[in-house]
């Protein structure tokens, strides 16, 4: 028998009852009144019925009068989900791509689902679900629903909203469509873009940077952050551990791990010269933006990179592929996959699996 016991706190009433061994007291948040008594016995009974049934809500969240105001408990979805984004910035330290992504859900909920929070039924939740696969990819309608049951996580027991997760399942259930392998780029292409970039009266201040992504296979980002502290002495080797997004945004790279580059003699030597032609301090950007600044990949991208293939008529492919190409490339011409893995910050598995059709069949048996 679960009994819940009104008590006088000074001129107000509270209660207090134990469950599974924890003991509890809530403020009804009413003085000791026929009116205050009455809405005690409310609150009471209901503590009483779920923890008999199972239903009994630890936070207490369930129990409290919900509140107006600054600190109010009772949110429309789309603020219920900023207040998600502001505490995962706070608690993860959300990179700009990221901070895109909590933005294309927050549109969403903003014209699609624009209700308080502890309204969202499954069949609200699976509406919406519909509605994103009509307007956005599988994978996107995938991520958007990951992100929208993690929020639901995040809020019980801070603001009210309904017991079960109505988004708990959903994005399991979305089977992305398969989707045709991006081509690398050929050599021709290659060639050919880097001596755009170099003769181009606009964007050949990137032309450094482009021969270093087509000759290390690193990710647009980990270049953006590389100082000429991260070079060996002799500019042979480059350490790459960290990466720029956006221009500002600083942090380790996609595996959270860091590696050494070899450098080819080609690299080498331009390496050196800019060095010589710009006598850098240690923590200077080798690859800093036209006005010196951390380079804002998206920028590049939209501007410069876009600008150049569609010139010379190049099937249009994201800079990241040109990580792509030079894995691909440098197995074609039998280069070891476990050596390529760790030069380009892949794991093996994950390169055995991306690029297996692409590494060269041979007979690796001896004959006697």
């Amino acid at each position: 028998m679960f009994k819940v016991t009104i008590e006088k706190h000074g001129s107000r009433l509270q209660l207090r009852w134990q469950y599974l061994e924890k003991r509890y007291t809530l403020a009804v948040g009413m003085p000791d009144s026929v009116v205050g008594r009455s809405k005690a016995k409310q609150i009471a009974g209901r503590i009483e019925q779920d923890m008999a049934t199972g239903h009994f809500d630890p936070t207490l969240l369930a129990y409290k009068p919900r509140k107006l105001g600054k600190t109010r408990t009772e949110l429309s979805c789309p603020e219920l989900f900023q207040a998600f984004t502001q505490a995962m910035s706070k608690e993860k330290g959300l990179s700009p791509g990221s901070l895109c992504r909590y933005q294309g859900v927050l549109a969403h909920l903003k014209r699609s689902l624009n209700i308080e929070a502890h309204a969202v039924s499954q069949q609200r939740a699976g509406n919406l679900t519909a509605v994103l696969m009509e307007q956005v990819c599988d994978r996107t309608t995938k991520e958007y629903l990951w992100l929208l049951e993690s929020c639901w996580t995040w809020a019980k027991g801070k603001y009210h909203i309904g017991e079960s997760n109505p988004w708990a399942g959903l994005a399991s259930k979305i089977k992305a469509s398969p989707r045709q392998k991006v081509k690398p780029f050929t050599e021709a292409e290659v060639k050919t873009i880097l001596a755009a970039f170099k003769t181009n009266r606009y964007y050949s201040h990137y032309f450094e940077m482009i021969c270093f992504l087509f000759g290390t296979g690193a990710r647009l980002g980990e270049v953006a952050a590389l100082r000429w502290k991260h070079l060996s002495s002799d500019f042979s080797l480059a350490w790459i551990g960290e990466t720029i997004s956006r221009g500002n945004h600083r942090k380790s790279t996609k595996t959270g791990k860091s590696r050494e580059v070899i450098l080819s003699p080609g690299l080498v030597a331009m390496l050196q010269s800019l060095h010589e032609k710009r006598k850098p301090k240690p923590d200077d950007l080798i690859f800093p933006s036209p006005k010196g600044k951390p380079m804002d990949d998206k920028n590049f991208r939209r501007r410069a990179w876009s600008t150049i293939l569609k010139r010379l008529d190049i099937p249009y492919r994201k800079p990241y592929f040109s990580q792509h190409s030079v894995i691909s490339h440098a197995l074609a011409n039998g280069a070891s996959p476990l050596g390529v893995a760790s030069q380009s910050g892949h794991d093996p598995r994950i390169l055995f699996q991306n690029y297996a059709s692409t590494i060269r069949n041979q007979s690796v048996f001896v004959e006697f």
